[in-house]
């Protein structure tokens, strides 16, 4: 089509006359609507009817538009290719037509316009735009500038003002540098000066009694110049404290000791004579000496102030030195456990008299109902009573609690032992005390699920519950307690009837779980540890002699939200329980204090090994695992080990002791009883090692000798109790270092010693506050498993044998001194529960009564 621009006009005029742009626009039209198979054979078609239609019509083609070859069912509604289009193509027309033949069509012209105009448009946005960038970048510059400026000045000005602050300041420096050497040098002075004077002093003093003393000798005193030297009272360096610091200093001393110092001189008396000392008593440590008299003047004397009164089985007492403890109206705390000669009057005339009292102790005595009536009259501020084995009390005496005006505010209650309560009884307490949270009831086995079911049905916080040796328990009792969500602490111990269904309802109600307990129950499985695991506040877990207790059970556990914050674990003989076990403890216990993993057989030296890389671990009890001198030696890389026992551990030698020693430097007590492979050698290198312990059980270690004793003695001057018992090669020879190297020995254990002598017991029992001794031949079951202190106690109770006065040195009770809230004044079912008892928490009253000696009591003291 290009070509026809140089072609002749006269064949561009003929195409215009014949109606070539139209033929061809409605030509190509029709061929781009209708898109035939053959578009060739459409064109001639076509074409042939144009020709017709030049022949047959009256205007010929002059009627031919755009649309014409279209069928009408196929016509678009929009003319698809422009005439302008056509004729730009064609380009029929050029310098040869007429102008207004050649003038373009009115949509170029608005085509051109809006080019032109979009055109003129950008240019202008372009030229304002580069002007506005260029005014933006200049102000941009000048802030950057405008800061720079600000920042420098800012900085010039601290720099100047640091300059003058360090000039001053060395000035200062310099000026206290010249004031603190004078100080110094008039302190040196000062002190000089005062030590001369009192040597002075000392010299004009010891001159003046050689003098008194020479006129003694040549006669020449007379009777009344005899107090010259005593004149004005002995007086010691304490006496010129200052009388807070001197009372803060005998504050630490106990009842005897205070009775014995106030005997030195005037000045101790007036110390001691201070209130704030005699507002604890305890007489429970020497119960077997105290008297009538001591006890009356005593308590006459502290009445005013005495707030914590402990008489911890002193049974010597009559019933006038009991009343008198009616006259302290101040006191809050009383102890009167095991005083058998206490009644229901004595009880009415102190309960009448003692009107704030808190704390009650009344455990294994004889008070009856006529007790609690007036303890349900009088004794409105109570919170704290324990009746644990009494049992002349009934139903009856519960009522009266539940009636009076009295213990509505008692928060703990210790019914351990009474059996005889029945149900009755246990509603009458929850009518009457709705407010209990932390009840004891061990060593009870006529106690059902239908007690603890009324009594959870109406006190609705409980905290802390106790079951020890409670066996008729069962699920039901648990799931009534924990309903109410608010359990924190539960001990059970010796219950075959408690199931996993317990800790699901506990696991499921009690978030705030912490102390769990559970002894001895042999139906726990794994369930019952994936069930507490949920619980985020879990610090204490105790599930000794449940032996259904597996690693995934422990893994569970510390892999929950407890896992961090859990601080005392036991898990003894949970036979299942092994080296795995002891690993997901080391990755997720970060806070575990206290471990117990005795007699797990599958814990061997990798499980030592990971427990010597937890370095919160302060005691740990591997006694009877499977554990050898390289687990020993990986157990010492934590030095903050304190205490650890490793009896039974039959495979120990000396290296692996010599390996511990050298690193655990600071241990404070250690058992390696029935170790058999342990020689004076192991001995040796613990003494030198470890020189701060104070507690040492050697029992059953046959191969050790005097030796042994020799290098302790000389060493270890903090030990305070030792175990020696099977260790028959020691003689009498060891004893005697032993006595004068460690001066803080207070027991000493020497049961089954045939080379020790009565002479030489005798000699140390003067010496040593509590010595046990026997020479009969070792028993054959003395060994792996053997309670050999029970039997002690055992063969002193027995009434078929010769008293053992002049063998044994009885063991006195020293008592605890307070009243707790876990039940250690009581005797809990088995002998063993003193390796599976765990450390209880220490918050158990907000008022304690500190423990005593068990010295003589002074009874002149007034």
């Amino acid at each position: 089509m290009a070509s026809l621009k140089v072609v002749d006009p006269e064949l561009r005029r003929y195409l215009k006359i014949h109606k070539i742009p139209d033929i061809f626009e409605s030509v190509i039209t029709s061929l781009a609507v209708q898109t035939p198979d053959d578009p060739y054979e459409f064109i001639i078609c076509k074409l042939k009817e144009l020709i017709v239609m030049k022949k047959e019509t009256v205007h010929g083609l002059e009627a031919l538009k755009w649309d014409y070859l279209i069928p009408d069912s196929h016509k678009p509604t929009k003319q698809l290719i422009s005439g302008v289009f056509i004729d730009s193509i064609l380009v029929i027309d050029d310098e040869h037509l007429q102008p207004w033949e050649s003038r373009p069509p009115p949509e170029m012209y608005q085509r051109a316009y809006h080019a032109y105009n979009s055109k003129l448009i950008t240019m202008t946005y372009r030229a304002w735009f580069k002007y506005h960038m260029g005014k933006r970048q200049k102000r941009i510059n000048l802030e950057r500038k405008m800061r720079a400026a600000a920042e420098y000045y800012h900085k010039r000005k601290i720099r100047i003002h640091m300059e003058k602050w360090v000039n001053w300041y060395r000035f200062r420096m310099n000026r206290h540098s010249s004031a603190y050497q004078v100080i110094e040098t008039v302190y040196n002075m000062s002190l000089g000066r005062m030590v001369f004077e009192a040597w002075h002093n000392v010299m004009l003093d010891a001159r003046r009694t050689r003098e008194y003393f020479e006129r003694i000798e040549r006669g020449e005193l007379d009777g009344e110049d005899y107090s010259f030297y005593l004149r004005g009272g002995a007086r010691v360096d304490i006496s010129l404290l200052p009388r807070k610091v001197a009372v803060k200093i005998f504050s630490y001393l106990n009842l005897s000791d205070l009775s014995q110092c106030s005997l030195v001189c005037r000045s101790w008396n007036m110390i001691i004579g201070t209130c704030s000392l005699w507002s604890r008593v305890d007489l429970s440590a020497v119960k077997n000496r105290v008297t009538d008299r001591s006890v009356g003047l005593l308590l006459q004397k502290c009445r005013p102030y005495l707030l914590h009164l402990n008489l911890r089985g002193c049974n010597r007492l009559q019933k006038s030195s009991i009343l008198s403890i009616s006259q302290c109206r101040n006191l809050q705390d009383l102890n009167l456990s095991e005083c058998q000669g206490l009644n229901d009057g004595i009880m009415r005339e102190i309960t009448e008299g003692c009107h704030i009292l808190l704390y009650l102790n009344i455990s294994y005595t004889n008070i009856t109902d006529a007790t609690l009536r007036s303890l349900a009259r009088w004794s409105c501020n109570m919170q704290y009573l324990s009746l644990a084995y009494c049992k002349r009390f009934s139903d009856k005496g519960l009522q009266y609690l539940a009636t009076g005006r009295g213990c509505r505010k008692l928060i703990y209650l210790d019914l351990s032992g009474c059996r005889q309560i029945t149900s009755e009884g246990y509603k009458n307490i929850a009518n009457g005390c709705s407010n209990i949270q932390t009840l004891s009831v061990n060593d009870n086995s006529t106690v059902r699920d239908d007690s603890i079911v009324a009594l959870a049905s109406r006190c609705h916080n409980l905290r802390n519950v106790s079951f020890l040796a409670t066996p008729n328990i069962t699920d039901v009792s648990i799931k009534a307690i924990a309903q109410h969500k608010k359990l924190q602490k539960i001990r059970i111990e010796g219950n075959s009837k408690i199931t996993d269904a317990s800790l699901k309802y506990i696991g499921r109600w009690c978030s705030d779980l912490r102390h769990v307990y559970m002894v001895d129950c042999p139906r726990l499985t794994d369930a019952s540890l994936k069930s507490i695991a949920t619980c985020r506040n879990i610090n204490i877990v105790n599930f000794a002699d449940c032996i259904r207790i597996s690693d995934n059970g422990v893994r569970v556990l510390v892999e929950g939200p407890s896992g961090p914050k859990i601080r005392e674990m036991n898990f003894t003989n949970c036979v299942r329980v092994s080296d795995i076990s002891i690993m997901k403890i080391m990755q997720k216990c970060y806070s575990l204090v206290y471990g117990v993993f005795c007699f797990c057989e599958h814990v061997t030296d990798a499980g030592g090994e990971m427990l010597g890389n937890l370095f919160s671990l302060t005691s740990v009890d591997l006694s009877g695992c499977s554990l050898a001198d390289t687990g020993l030696a990986a157990l010492g890389n934590n030095v903050q080990l304190r205490d650890v026992t490793l009896a039974e551990c039959f495979q120990i030698t000396d290296l692996g002791i010599q390996k511990f020693a050298q690193q655990c430097r600071e241990l404070d007590r250690l058992d390696v009883s029935h170790c058999t492979q342990l020689t004076n050698n192991a001995i040796k290198n613990l003494a030198f090692c470890c020189r701060h312990l104070r507690v040492l059980n050697l029992a059953g270690c046959i191969q050790l000798n005097d030796l042994s004793l020799q290098y302790l003695s000389g060493v270890c001057h903090y030990l305070m109790d030792l175990d020696i018992s099977g260790c028959f090669t020691i003689t009498d020879r060891a004893l005697k270092f032993l006595r004068k190297g460690c001066k803080r020995l207070k027991n000493l254990t020497m049961l089954y010693c045939r080379g020790v002598s009565k002479t030489m017991y005798q000699k140390l029992s003067s010496k040593i506050q509590y010595v046990s001794w026997s020479d009969d031949p070792i028993p054959v079951n003395f060994g792996p498993g053997f309670d050999y202190l029970e039997s002690l106690n055992l063969e002193q109770k027995s009434p078929d044998r010769e008293p053992k006065s002049n063998k044994t040195k009885a063991v006195e009770d020293q008592g605890d001194g307070v009243f707790t809230l876990d039940m250690r004044e009581t005797p809990i079912s088995r002998a063993q529960s003193s390796r599976l008892e765990m450390t209880t928490d220490s918050q158990a009253l907000p008022l304690m009564v500190p423990h005593t000696s068990a010295t003589s009591l002074q009874a002149t003291h007034a």
